[in-house]
């Protein structure tokens, strides 16, 4: 490992590094955390381990010793994440929290998480691992500062399982909606000024739970719903009136937006917004229902948020910058679906990795040296 530290040491240091990667408890742990992170900046196409060691380094055994620092060098990956999101909100304000399902697709079976799982976004069945991602939403775009890997339950239970995948264990299973919600706890022991936290479950998540966990919580939620979710209008009627339950979609219909002219052929989407009441455990709940349109015909979408009515113009916004982003694009870019091993710590340690990429990459940070050496086919 000193060889391979000596001959990386002409590879330009990565700006905010130092700072990051402070936490781990060795010099060389701390350089190839360096290097691995200039790795996935400058390396095009796929980032396997053999093609980020090519692209920042002449050493042919930099390859293994980027292996083991991210798949067996005893380094905790929480430290670094909260760093992380210290730094990003040091640069840029943070309009809101928003958590994010992402499928990672699968070959084989032995990788940690992985699972066949119906998306709907694709129609179909695939093999893949389930993540959730914590990101910060800026001006400059989403940046991901903290993730969970969904175990299904055989993989979180089964001894024989967790051993194949390094899976630490005994682990209770936890469904992907409070793996979301224990992102946003880790969030709030972090960065102690909350934004709105923004979720759109994309059919992996349960929406009712998440609505009813960040209320209980005390936070600010704008949370994407089912349209078969049952509410009821918000009235002020007589003392006694039992609202009555409705779905989403029915309540939303009759509020379709009009358009005319430019607008109705218009690729945008389009919001209506009505006050309503959902029923949670506590009692019911004031909120404001938000309906999405493409077409006049149903409403495509429906949101639910708590945000008061002085700041229903910022959950507009923030729903619409929701549609018209795709959260995790960057970190996919940047090879979170790359990582070859079947380690549930690996997987870890690469996506805070691939993190303090995007992070570097959306803040302007990029290593902008082309790189020296050969580039790996």
């Amino acid at each position: 490992m000193p060889s391979d530290l000596a001959r990386t040491a002409e590879a330009a240091s990565v700006p905010g590094a130092h700072r990051l990667f402070a936490h781990l408890p060795r010099a060389d742990q701390r350089r190839w955390a360096e290097v691995y992170l200039k790795g996935l900046l400058v390396t095009p196409g796929k980032k396997s381990l053999r093609r980020i060691a090519a692209s920042v380094t002449p050493s042919p055994t930099a390859s293994q010793s980027l292996q083991q620092f991210v798949n067996v060098s005893p380094w905790s990956w929480r430290p670094v994440r909260a760093e992380l999101a210290h730094w990003v909100a040091e640069h840029t304000p943070v309009r809101a929290w928003t958590l994010a399902p992402l499928v990672i697709p699968k070959r084989g079976s032995l990788a940690a998480g992985v699972h066949r799982r119906f998306v709907p976004a694709l129609g179909r069945t695939v093999n893949c691992q389930l993540a959730l991602g914590a990101f910060l939403s800026t001006a400059l775009g989403d940046i991901s500062v903290d993730w969970q890997l969904y175990l299904p339950r055989d993989r979180a239970e089964d001894a024989r399982l967790r051993e194949q995948a390094h899976i630490p264990g005994p682990m209770p299973y936890t469904s992907a909606a409070d793996l979301c919600l224990a992102l946003v706890d880790r969030l709030a022991r972090t960065v102690h000024r909350a934004p709105p936290v923004v979720v759109d479950p994309e059919g992996h998540l349960d929406a009712e739970v998440l609505v009813e966990g960040l209320e209980e919580r005390g936070h600010e939620w704008i949370v994407a719903v089912p349209d078969t979710l049952r509410l009821a209008l918000a009235h002020s009627p007589e003392p006694g009136f039992v609202p009555r339950l409705e779905a989403a979609r029915t309540l939303l219909r009759p509020h379709a937006p009009l358009c005319t002219g430019a607008q109705a052929t218009a690729a945008r989407p389009r919001f209506n917004a009505l006050p309503a009441l959902v029923p949670l455990s506590g009692g019911p709940r004031a909120c404001l229902l938000v309906g999405e349109w493409s077409s006049p015909v149903r409403p495509d979408r429906a949101w639910l948020t708590n945000l008061p009515p002085a700041r229903h113009s910022q959950a507009g916004a923030l729903i619409a910058s929701r549609t018209a982003a795709r959260v995790g694009s960057a970190e996919a870019e940047l090879g979170l679906h790359d990582f070859a091993g079947r380690s549930y710590a690996g997987w870890h340690r690469h996506a805070t990795l691939v993190s303090a990429a995007s992070a570097h990459r959306r803040l302007g940070h990029d290593v902008c040296l082309r790189a020296p050496h050969r580039t790996a086919r």
